[in-house]
């Protein structure tokens, strides 16, 4: 739930602003409010330091931890491992660099740069080495005191032996600094101490959980210090004044605050060019709805809490994408065994868990509904496929073509005409069957059943569109009008497109009655929008008529519900009819990687498109957003 805040301004003495301030952070209810001009602090580099080194462990294997007594440890570690990985990284960029040195001379063999020193020396002759281009020998006349050593990486090499330092034309010269045992013998000592401080430096890891502690300790003293110099000074120092951000529903936590000491407070008009704060207040399932929220956006300070809406219709959404029971199990399975393996989650941990669990209880309901486990077709005869509420809805859509004698019941007449004469809506559906193989496919009840689940996901979308239209009405009238609109649209366009449409045969609504109604209050809701649109806004609110295509093209968006549904079904039998013509481990290999693959596909999907036809389709009619969280001065905690 959603509360305003209140603008309060705080007076106290002097004296007691350190501890005025320190309460306030313990209580964690008061949002300070910095003066104009005043710019936020920069991070502390201690406070810097630390995350770095968090971050350095965080890499590397979980240790048993050990903690201490002296939180001021925590600097003096933090040093030491800066120190010991900037070493690392040094090593480490020597090797890179001793690597290529070696590459390159390598060719030229292990030689002591002493020896050849001596030979310039007593020779009078100076030796240098040269590389070009590969084939340079076959194209250019060799000089007798350059001589060929060997060819790598479409490079030449040459050594040059001369009384004076000399230059080749389209020749580079080499200088070698280090031979090529030194270099190896270095590389392999770099190699060693890497290993020794990388060792070292994983044996902190058994201080991550201390260094944590000394990063909570240091950012509520950074917060503390910051807050504290929002408050300006009055009457030469004697007092202080700030002004700061309460929720309207947290009255007896400033009346706590203000108990203890002597400051006052007075709440303040809210100025135009202040940003407000939005305040989010939740508990059990809403409060998992709350992050589901923060994911894209966080509400205005006018906006109504979306997190219930945004839960419930999240989970029913991924659902029905998933598409299938067996698939919720599974995911049912990995969020016991996340529970069994961390018993201890807290906060968003507990959760992300606590919503896994519920996509799962609502796939498996979803399966449950629609008679669908793991792609396997059941037959009519089986207890799931009986109990489906799908099936009950075939059977209601059955018997209404029954009782019309339509179009659509000739059709299946024509195609089975063994049904003809049947008036039992459950006989029909199980007679109207073909072979292939010796499998049954049940034609009639596929059919009507793919024809209910895309009606049903266009009146999930009409529902979902009319709860978001309904909970703004009273800031935007028009909403009325397209709701009117939206009810007269799902009655119209079925006659229009001459199609049985779930009102039909469960309510016995005649087709063309509805169909003439549904026109009628179309128009009217148009109409209705439009002339309260013209009303407010004048000449503008003629352009209300292009929000029809808006809202339609919204309804018609939830129609990814039922592709992606279907999508995943039919992968799902695919794979089962695979694996039947193959051995027995082939089978079982190609259902294992199959299904988890269609599983995690499902999972993306149902995260993706489950979310965006909150954030996206609905909020365009309920949510204004751009708001700014309330982030009051409290004491962080590793809790």
């Amino acid at each position: 739930m959603r509360y305003d805040v209140k603008k309060v301004l705080f007076v106290g003495v002097e004296e007691e602003r350190e501890a005025f301030f320190k309460k306030a952070q313990e209580i964690g209810q008061v949002q300070f409010i910095p003066p104009s001009g005043v710019k936020d602090k920069e991070i502390p580099q201690d406070v810097q330091n630390l995350v770095s080194a968090i971050k350095i462990l965080r890499s590397f294997p979980s240790l048993p931890q050990e903690d201490q007594s002296n939180i001021a440890l925590a600097e003096d570690l933090t040093r030491e491992i800066l120190q010991l990985k900037q070493k690392l990284d040094q090593l480490e960029e020597e090797r890179r660099m001793t690597a290529l040195e070696i590459r390159r001379i390598e060719i030229f063999g292990d030689f002591s740069l002493d020896d050849i020193l001596a030979i310039e020396k007593q020779g009078h002759r100076k030796i240098q080495f040269f590389f070009a281009k590969k084939g340079y020998a076959d194209h250019q006349a060799i000089p007798d005191e350059l001589i060929q050593i060997g060819s790598d990486d479409g490079l030449d090499y040459f050594m040059a032996i001369n009384k004076e330092p000399k230059q080749y034309e389209k020749m580079v010269e080499m200088k070698i600094e280090s031979s090529l045992g030194q270099l190896k013998q270095r590389n392999q000592e770099a190699q060693r101490e890497w290993l020794e401080i990388d060792h070292l430096l994983k044996s902190y890891e058994k201080y991550n959980h201390f260094l944590h502690r000394g990063l909570v300790d240091k950012l509520n003293k950074y917060h503390l210090v910051h807050a504290k110099g929002y408050a300006e000074d009055m009457l030469e120092g004697n007092l202080f004044t700030v002004q700061g951000w309460v929720p309207s529903n947290k009255k007896k936590a400033l009346q706590k605050l203000l108990g203890k000491f002597k400051v006052h407070a007075e709440e303040v008009e809210i100025e135009p060019t202040d940003s407000v704060p939005t305040y989010l207040e939740n508990k059990d399932f809403a409060r998992i709805g709350e992050d589901l929220v923060h994911i894209y956006d966080t509400p205005s300070m006018t906006d109504k809490d979306p997190s219930s809406w945004v839960l419930f219709f999240f989970l029913l959404f991924f659902a029905m994408i998933m598409g299938d029971g067996g698939y919720g199990l599974i995911l049912l399975g990995i969020a016991l065994f996340v529970r069994y393996k961390y018993p201890n989650l807290k906060h968003l941990g507990k959760r992300v868990a606590n919503l896994t669990t519920l996509l799962a209880v609502f796939c498996i309901g979803w399966g449950f509904a629609t008679h669908s486990f793991f792609g396997i077709n059941l037959s009519p005869q089986n207890p799931l496929h009986k109990m489906a509420p799908l099936t009950w809805l075939t059977e209601k859509k059955a018997a209404y073509h029954i009782q019309q004698q339509d179009e659509v019941y000739r059709e299946w007449v024509d195609k089975f005409p063994h049904l003809k004469g049947v008036t039992d809506s459950k006989e029909f559906l199980e007679k109207g069957y073909s072979e292939h193989k010796g499998k049954k496919s049940y034609d009639i009840i596929s059919k009507f059943s793919d024809n209910i689940l895309l009606e049903f996901a266009l009146f999930i979308g009409v529902i979902h569109l009319a709860i978001s239209l309904i909970r703004y009405a009273n800031r935007n009238w028009t909403a009325i009008g397209w709701l009117i609109a939206l009810i007269g649209g799902y009655l119209y366009f079925p006659y229009y497109l001459d199609a049985t449409s779930m009102v039909h045969y469960l309510f016995y609504l005649d087709k063309e009655q509805a169909g003439i109604q549904g026109l009628y209050l179309l128009s009217i809701g148009t109409g209705m929008a439009i002339a309260i649109a013209i009303f407010k806004q004048k000449f503008l609110g003629i352009f209300e008529a292009m929000t029809a295509i808006q809202v339609f093209s919204d309804v018609l968006s939830y129609l990814r519900l039922y592709a992606l549904g279907i999508a995943g079904a039919i992968m799902a039998s695919v794979i089962n009819e695979m694996s039947e013509s193959m051995t027995f481990i082939l089978a079982l290999f190609v259902t294992i990687l199959g299904h988890t693959v269609n599983f995690v596909l499902a999972i993306m999907s149902g995260v993706i498109h489950g979310l965006r036809l909150n954030f996206l389709e609905w909020y365009h009619y309920s949510f204004e957003g751009g708001g700014k969280m309330f982030n009051p001065l409290r004491k962080i905690s590793l809790d």
